[in-house]
This record gives C-alpha cells, sequence and structure tokens, in this order.
C-alpha cells in the first residue's frame, strides 16, 4: 500500500510538470513528453526506472498503453548532457560519518536532530528498516525479563523474507532506551498530526540539505541498518542468526549487499527472539557459505550471487 501511494504521488508530480511544460494533461500526450525527455538524456538511470515504475502500475491500471517506456532508449552518452556523477552513499556509521552527521546536524532545529539521533541510534542498535518503525511495538518485559521489540517484515512477500514478523529481544539497558526515545519521538509527531510516512520523508530530506548545506556526505537513516550488519558479524553472530534479525530469508543477502567497515561496539546487544510455534526462523531460502575460502560474486548476466570455492 505505501508503494501504491508513492506511485500515485510520482505519477501526479509528473502529470504537474507535464502540464506546466506544454499546457497541455491528456494521459497519451505525457507518454509521449516524457518517453521524448528519456531519449534526450533528461532522466538518469535510476530516475528513470522510478518514473517507469510508478507509470505503468499507476496508469496500467486505468488502460492507457504504457509500452512506449520500455522502449525509450536515450542517446549515445556523448550527445547527452553532461551532468555531476552521483557520490556513492555512505553504508557505514563509523568515526567519519558521525562526525559528518554531527556537523550536519548543527543547522537543524534542536526537534529535528532528536529525531534524527534517536532513529540512528536506535537503527544501530536493532538492524531495522527506516520503514519498519511505522508498525514496531516494544513488549513490556517481565520482571527480570528482556524487552523485546516486534517488527513487522517490511519485504515479506515473493519469498523475499523468512516471514511475516521477527522478534527482536533487546539485551542492554541503553538499547532499550534508545528503543524506547525513538518510538516516543514517532508517537509525538503522530500527536501533532504528522503521519509516520511523512515524518519519515521529511525528515530524510532534513539531512540531506544539512549535508548540502554543509558541504560534504554522510551517512543516512538505512546507514543504520549498514553498520548494525558490521556490528554483529564482528561480534560473531551466525549467518542464520543475523538473517533473522534483518528479517532476511537468505544467509546470502546481508554479505551482499551491505556494507563492510569497523564495528562500533564490542558486545552485541540485541538477540532474536521468536514467539513459540513461530517458522519464520527456519524458512531459509539459500544458505551462504561459512568458510573464509568461500567467496561470492555476481556473474553479470545473473540476478543473484553465484559461489565460487574449492
Amino acid at each position: 500500500m505505501e508503494t501504491q501511494t508513492q506511485y500515485r504521488r510520482r505519477v501526479r508530480q509528473l502529470i504537474r510538470r507535464y502540464r506546466k511544460a506544454t499546457g497541455r494533461g491528456d494521459l497519451a500526450g505525457l507518454m509521449e513528453w516524457i518517453t521524448k525527455k528519456r531519449r534526450e538524456g533528461e532522466f538518469s538511470g535510476s530516475t528513470w526506472r522510478q518514473y517507469r515504475a510508478a507509470l505503468e502500475a499507476i496508469l496500467g491500471e486505468m488502460g492507457v498503453d504504457t509500452s512506449a517506456l520500455r522502449g525509450a532508449i536515450p542517446k549515445a552518452a556523448a550527445e547527452r548532457r553532461v551532468s555531476r556523477p552521483r557520490a556513492r552513499p555512505v553504508k557505514a556509521v563509523g568515526i567519519t560519518g558521525r562526525r559528518a552527521l554531527q556537523g550536519a546536524c548543527r543547522h537543524l532545529s534542536a526537534a529535528t536532530q532528536e529525531d534524527i539521533m534517536a532513529w540512528m541510534e536506535a537503527g544501530i542498535r536493532t538492524g531495522l528498516r527506516p520503514g519498519e518503525w511505522a508498525q514496531a511495538t516494544l513488549d513490556h518485559p517481565n520482571p527480570g525479563g528482556r524487552a523485546v521489540l516486534t517488527v513487522h517484515n517490511a519485504k515479506h512477500t515473493n519469498g523475499r523474507g523468512h516471514g511475516v514478523l521477527r522478534r527482536i529481544a533487546l539485551l542492554t539497558p541503553e538499547t532499550e532506551e534508545w528503543v524506547r526515545r525513538h518510538l516516543a519521538l514517532l508517537r509525538e509527531r503522530q500527536i501533532q498530526g504528522i503521519s509516520f510516512a511523512t515524518h519519515y520523508r521529511n525528515t530524510r530530506r532534513a539531512l540531506n540539505r544539512a549535508y548540502q548545506r554543509a558541504g560534504t556526505r554522510g551517512p543516512s537513516l538505512y546507514s543504520a541498518r549498514h553498520q548494525f550488519k558490521i556490528n554483529a558479524r564482528a561480534a560473531g553472530i551466525s549467518a542464520w542468526d543475523l538473517a533473522y534479525l534483518m528479517g532476511h530469508a537468505s544467509t546470502i543477502t546481508a554479505q551482499c549487499h551491505y556494507g563492510r567497515g569497523r564495528a562500533q561496539i564490542s558486545a552485541f546487544t540485541v538477540a532474536p527472539a521468536p514467539a513459540p510455534g513461530d517458522p519464520a526462523p527456519v524458512i531459509r531460502m539459500r544458505e551462504a557459505p561459512e568458510r573464509p575460502d568461500q567467496r561470492i560474486r555476481r556473474n553479470p548476466n545473473q540476478s543473484r550471487p553465484i559461489f565460487h570455492g574449492p
């Protein structure tokens, strides 16, 4: 539902751009206009994929022929306008990243700084995707027990996750405090009439603008999840437990797609806490090699990793 909402918003934005540029509002003209822009090199590859997915999803439901989008191929690179290369995203929250984050946030309001820091610290300690906090709940522990964070896996369709839910036990008071603080701030924004989606979008944009103003780049809210993986592997967490904690159906995913860097903590602060009868921990699609002499690399003609070992 969230993806469909984003697609509709993107299509409305494109229609407004088309109407402003041409004075027209017909959908057939929109398809012709945007494919022409693509062929002229107006959009980068990633931007075009977002536009195409939104148009195919929304206009396709309305019966509009979107086949022209697949045939829109930009001109040769020499004929396209020269654009500034995009910087690679920061996939860890190390010492340099923290300094960049703190320096950029100095220009933000106190409330926005608090939102960003709580989101970042809670994410580093739990590994949640930023969007998964929308439905995350913290169960009150029994006397002397561990607090348990229940998370709705954001990517559990089409076999991409190990189940609908995952449960994470918080092992230290500091981790529990950061999680409680972050959840309290999210509730406070909802009381103020700000939806989670709007709050998340505004926080990301504020952080990006802060980096632009500071003339630097630093970790995003999603970088906290990458740092969680780094800390987990440095602490010796097994590939099985790491896949469960991150909501993956495969032990390969964390190794292939998540950043590598230095761990920030010496002791890990969370553990899997599946409920009785929860089948999620045993739903495993593929197993990653644990031996150091085995390595993962990608075949350019395949979307999935292939293993090469002795």
